[in-house]
């Protein structure tokens, strides 16, 4: 990717999370991102470079952004509301742990104490 794609890219996906540019950049230094809002509007209109590492710090809170965006449409598991599946789960798990064997202990070391 080319560093034109890169910043036009950015920019698309910064308006497709419909975040302003000073939201973005507020979530960027959230994120551990040094430059201010001035560079980044810079940077998404082409005008000056990001450091690599920079860039990635800008991706990684964009695509939080979409995350965040899009897990608000998404539809809520039926299973995950019943109580039914969570009781037959740790009934399942109980079965289990009550049916394992004894964890082994290790023998001793030798020349280890002996005394009992």
């Amino acid at each position: 990717m080319t560093n034109e794609d890169g910043y036009r890219r950015m920019d698309a996906a910064r308006i497709r999370a419909e975040l302003t540019v000073q939201d973005l950049w507020l979530r960027y230094l959230a994120l551990g991102g040094t430059n201010d809002a001035f560079d980044l509007d810079g940077y998404l209109q082409g005008l000056m470079p990001l450091d690599a590492f920079q860039q990635d710090v800008l991706a990684v809170t964009v695509n939080e952004a979409l995350q965040d965006s899009y897990d608000c449409y998404s539809m809520p598991l039926v299973m995950a509301s019943g109580d039914d599946s969570d009781e037959s789960l740790r009934t399942i798990i109980q079965q289990l742990l009550d049916e394992a064997p004894p964890p082994r202990i290790p023998d001793q070391p030798p020349g280890g104490d002996q005394r009992a």
